[in-house]
C-alpha cells in the first residue's frame, strides 16, 4: 500500500484521463497498489480524484474548472461590492450626523 503522499500535481483537465488509464490498468490484472505506483498517486488522492471526477468527461471537467473560476471572480467581485456599499454607507452616516450637530 502506498501511503507515502504524491508529489505530483495534476490540472483538474488531466485528472479524468489519468481515472480511466487507472481503469484500463486495473482491468489488465494490475492490484491497487501497482496502478498506484503506476501512476504516481497515493490512495486517498486516488478515491479523492474518483469521487470528485470519476463520473465527468474530459470537457465536463474543463467546463466544471471554468465555472470554479468564474465562481471565484463572482465571489471576489461580491466581496468589492459589498465593501464599496459599506463605505459609502459609513460616508453617509457620518455626513448626516456632522451636518444634524451643525
Amino acid at each position: 500500500m502506498n501511503l507515502m503522499p504524491s508529489m505530483q500535481v495534476l490540472e483538474a483537465d488531466n485528472i479524468p484521463a489519468l481515472l480511466a488509464q487507472g481503469r484500463r490498468l486495473k482491468r489488465a490484472g494490475y492490484t491497487l497498489d501497482e496502478m498506484l505506483d503506476h501512476l504516481g498517486l497515493d490512495e486517498l488522492t486516488w478515491y479523492r480524484y474518483q469521487a470528485e471526477y470519476g463520473a465527468l468527461a474530459p470537457e465536463q471537467s474543463r467546463q466544471l474548472r471554468k465555472l470554479e473560476i468564474e465562481n471565484q471572480r463572482l465571489r471576489l467581485t461580491v466581496s468589492q461590492l459589498m465593501l464599496d456599499k459599506l463605505t459609502l454607507e459609513e460616508a453617509a452616516w457620518t455626513a448626516a450626523r456632522e451636518s444634524s450637530a451643525a
